[in-house]
């Protein structure tokens, strides 16, 4: 008779208790709330909290550096806070303890503030979520430099592009007057931009400079560099621009107007000299596009098509059906915002 064979059991049992973070955290809260193996005191404005040094410099690298190093606090059993609030020291010993934190509108900069100096970067990102949900256009200006000033790279990020896409509204306010001049560069220089026309950046740049023009005249040129000229109404480009005491008292910024006068009129060679000028913002609607004539399909059969694809939108687009007396012997060239085909027939059509 066989014997039976038995399944060799495992040797061990890997468990984790998926709720031991939460029990842990809530009998720490417990001892607090009982009152057990505190072993320091912080103070400030008056104010006294009782702590325990494992929690603080668990929570906080500000208290590690503080208690596990060899600074004096670490063998004092009271310290006092002098970068702090009584109010603000008792959030942060709470969010230790709990994880909890309530963000307001009267708290929330010196709380990013007080987050940033004891380094609790969880409560400084809720802090930059509640800021970044505010934005409009009366405090994207601020929120940026607040921002980049605690070095909240995503909040800033958020605040300038905000700024970028409301750049008509943000212009109306007295505030965008007194913009200091580097940031209306980055502004005017970013391709995200949000204009219908590249003639309201002209219009938004020479409103900021008479705002104060003895002392921002000599910004004039360099704010003009970042216009995209070339793309500018060529009626708009004469009649207002060309004619400003800005421009022409100006030889570099009348170089400019000629240049883009040059491109207008395909004198200018945007390739052999590539410049940012001659990109147009994406807002504009308008964009460089491949056209694509005739050809054959995958069997071979002659096609009588036009299509364009725009490399921003990655997007196709059928234009037209292309000429069929023209057979098979035309030619194609492209001059400016033109396309020219010539063929066998003795007509001449453009697009």
């Amino acid at each position: 008779m066989e014997k039976p064979v038995l399944q060799t059991q495992p040797s061990t049992l890997p468990f984790f208790d998926t709720s031991h973070a939460f029990n842990l955290l809530r009998g720490i809260h417990e001892l607090r709330a009982e009152r057990k193996f505190f072993d320091v005191t912080l103070c400030a404005e008056g104010r006294e909290f009782h702590c325990h040094r494992t929690v603080l410099a668990a929570a906080s690298t500000y208290f590690r550096a503080m208690f596990a190093g060899t600074l004096k606090e670490s063998a004092m059993d009271r310290v006092v806070l002098h970068e702090v609030s009584g109010e603000l020291l008792g959030l942060l010993v709470d969010f230790c303890y709990t994880g909890r934190v309530t963000v307001t509108q009267d708290n929330v900069d010196v709380l990013l503030k007080t987050a940033d100096l004891f380094q609790f970067p969880s409560v400084k990102d809720a802090c930059c979520a509640f800021l970044e949900q505010r934005l409009d256009v009366t405090n994207c200006l601020d929120i940026q430099d607040f921002a980049e000033a605690f070095a909240c790279r995503e909040l800033a990020t958020s605040a300038r592009r905000f700024g970028l896409k409301n750049i008509m509204e943000l212009a109306k306010g007295l505030d965008f007057e007194r913009l200091p001049w580097k940031r209306l560069l980055e502004f005017m220089s970013d391709d995200e931009l949000c204009v219908n026309k590249e003639e309201a950046v002209y219009q938004i740049a020479v409103h900021w400079v008479k705002a104060d023009m003895k002392r921002r005249l000599h910004y004039w040129p360099e704010l003009l560099q970042q216009i995209r000229l070339p793309f500018v109404r060529r009626f708009f480009l004469l009649a207002h621009v060309e004619s400003d005491p800005l421009v022409y008292l100006s030889p570099t910024c009348l170089r400019m107007v000629n240049e883009a006068r040059s491109f207008q009129s395909c004198e200018y060679d945007r390739h052999d000299r590539p410049c940012h000028r001659m990109r147009p913002r994406a807002s504009t609607g308008l964009a460089e596009i491949l056209v694509v004539v005739g050809g054959c399909d995958q069997d071979c059969d002659e096609l009588v098509t036009v299509d364009c694809y725009n490399p921003q939108t990655g997007q196709w687009r059928y234009l037209a059906e292309f000429p069929d007396h023209l057979g098979g012997g035309y030619s194609i060239a492209a001059l400016g915002n033109d396309m020219y085909v010539t063929g066998e027939s003795s007509k001449h059509l453009f697009f």
